[in-house]
């Protein structure tokens, strides 16, 4: 049987984004989920605040999932919200 590849063989940690992917990750892959951080949280990690360049690679791509994802969630807030003082 071959043993599983370690995240730092499939994601090289050489930049900052990679090396905040990279601990996200392993926070997110906490099997206990009392010790894994929550979706707050992990919406919360700085990863999520790195800037990107697009150098050409999938770095463009995902900046700007991230932000679409963003947007999303501040929308989603904001409906709850609305909603919320409806019923009042």
């Amino acid at each position: 049987m071959r043993a599983m590849k370690s995240l730092e063989d499939i994601i090289q940690p050489s930049t900052q984004f990679n090396k905040l992917f990279l601990d996200l990750l392993r926070k997110i892959f906490v099997y206990d989920p009392k010790k894994r951080i929550t979706a707050r949280e992990a919406l919360k990690h700085p990863w999520f605040s790195e800037l990107v360049e697009d150098d050409g690679t999938e770095a463009g791509r995902i900046r700007i999932e991230r932000e679409r994802i963003r947007a999303n969630a501040e929308r989603e807030g904001e409906k709850a919200f609305e909603r919320v003082e409806h019923k009042r």
